[in-house]
């Protein structure tokens, strides 16, 4: 019996230690639905694994998309609203771990998008919102609450000039988050998210967008306090007629760019 358990000890030593540095895949699908001309709501449906093989994780968050405000415009009569929009939010994730209990979480949003007056045809946008979490474990000790501000400022650059045909739909969206961790999780607490990528718009309007992401990470198991994530992300944007109808509206809660708003390479 002690043989086994100094075994199982040292298995979940390795396993903390592997995962201090791990690689993750992650594929998200995301739609939306128009609800009236100044409000939409967005769905994203997700899928996470880590090697070596920690946990799966599945998450769907939808989101109300508010859009803002003509009188949030600044003094010049041809300028942006300087607040994009509000952002109310919930969203599930489901964590299904191999060497411990699973974990669920039901995850609260409120947010908004502003945007930072810059250069000409250079704008970053920004996102900011507070997450109220709630985690369970499944182990009998009931729900753990965490809360978190999380802030993003993204941009998407393309070519103005198209010398093949196939690059009129091709852009590189860039982001960097920070999370600032008010009252931690029991678990999966993340710190920092730099995320450049590709993404490419099809005539049809479908979207796909390929990321290799950075992500420190806090409380990734019980024992081990800190994780650097190395991810590579897709994400599949469904097209909506509807949403393109109404060209003030963002694409949705994650989608940081305008078409015609974004700058361009020469």
């Amino acid at each position: 019996m002690v043989f086994l358990t100094q075994g199982v000890t040292a298995q979940d030593s390795i396993v903390d230690q592997e995962v201090q540095v791990n690689e993750q895949a992650w594929l998200d699908y995301n739609f939306k639905s128009l609800t009236n001309n100044s409000r939409f709501l967005s769905t994203q449906v997700g899928f996470r694994t880590i090697n070596p093989s920690v946990y799966n994780r599945f998450l769907v968050i939808s989101t109300l998309n508010l859009r803002a405000k003509r009188w949030f415009k600044s003094k010049k009569e041809d300028s942006e609203p300087l607040i994009r929009s509000y952002h109310l939010g919930t969203g599930t994730i489901y964590t299904r771990n191999y060497n411990e209990t699973d974990n669920f979480e039901i995850r609260f949003i409120q947010g908004v998008k502003f945007n930072i007056p810059t250069i000409k045809d250079f704008k970053l946008y920004n996102y900011t919102r507070l997450e109220e979490r709630f985690q369970t474990a499944f182990d009998g000790d009931g729900w753990e609450s965490g809360f978190r501000l999380r802030h993003r400022v993204s941009i998407a650059i393309s070519w103005k000039k198209h010398y093949l045909n196939f690059t009129k739909g091709l852009y590189f969206p860039i982001s960097a988050e920070i999370f600032f961790n008010l009252k931690k999780a029991d678990q999966f607490n993340d710190v920092l998210r730099l995320s450049p990528g590709i993404g490419y718009k099809f005539e049809s309007g479908l979207k796909l967008e390929l990321y290799t992401i950075y992500n420190l990470s806090r409380n990734i198991t019980e024992t081990n306090d800190a994780s650097n994530d190395f991810i590579l992300r897709l994400r599949i944007y469904r097209k909506s007629p509807q949403i393109d109808a109404a060209p003030l509206a963002p694409e949705n809660e994650f989608d940081e760019t305008e078409e015609d708003n974004s700058p361009k390479l020469p």
